[in-house]
């Protein structure tokens, strides 16, 4: 569970630093254009490419999967390949599912502060809640077409300690994210590369199940 717990938090809020160009705006402006555009954004259905790659390895590993969010507090992460392995969070409630040993564990979020913040941090990526990342990351744009933004952790702020920056890149429409490329300050970077993302599609309750 740890192991699997960890390598989700790298994989959904590292990125790889960027040289951002342009007129620096503020916060308040950035998130603004960064919410507006999601505002109408109920649900979220996406496949996933990560490719990540470690400093001690010459090879990337690669895992698929799909994502799907539906606001305001549901967020399913399902990798399919190599491994298979299902985190769901569902309000202040979490289940993970392991392939390997086929057994499905509940997390209540109240009890578990580490598990809850990951879990924050997941919704607010991949749900558009980046308001919520303001207290620990300085945001800015770093172009408009394609839109990107790039989020450094704070100085003294939890993700300082392990993160570079985030940056995020968007579809045209600014509907949905097309990437994220993470750097850790280990130099592991990881990106994540969305597909055949479907928007406001209806989701039923087999949509949601874990095993």
């Amino acid at each position: 569970m740890v192991r699997s717990l960890k390598s989700l938090w790298r994989s959904s809020v590292c990125l790889a630093a960027m040289i951002c160009a342009g007129r620096a705006e503020s916060q308040g402006e950035v998130l603004a254009k960064l919410e507006s555009s999601l505002s109408d954004v109920k649900t979220v259905r996406t496949r996933f490419v990560q490719e990540k790659r470690l400093t001690l390895f010459k090879n990337a590993l690669v895992t698929r999967g799909l994502i799907q969010v539906q606001t305001p507090d549901k967020l399913l992460w399902r990798v399919e390949s190599p491994i298979r392995y299902v985190l769901l969070i569902n309000g202040k409630q979490a289940k993970q599912w392991d392939g390997e040993t086929g057994k499905t564990q509940k997390i209540p979020l109240a009890d578990n502060p580490v598990f809850s913040a990951v879990t924050e941090q997941l919704r607010a990526w991949f749900g558009g809640h980046y308001s919520a990342l303001a207290k620990d990351y300085d945001i800015r744009q770093c172009s408009e077409r394609p839109a990107s933004f790039a989020f450094t952790p704070k100085p003294e702020t939890p993700p300082a300690k392990m993160l570079k920056s985030v940056t995020v890149i968007f579809r045209e429409d600014k509907r949905y994210i097309t990437s994220i490329r993470i750097e850790e300050l280990s130099g592991d970077v990881t990106t994540l590369a969305f597909e055949s993302t479907e928007v406001n599609v209806p989701l039923t309750s087999k949509d949601w199940e874990i095993e």
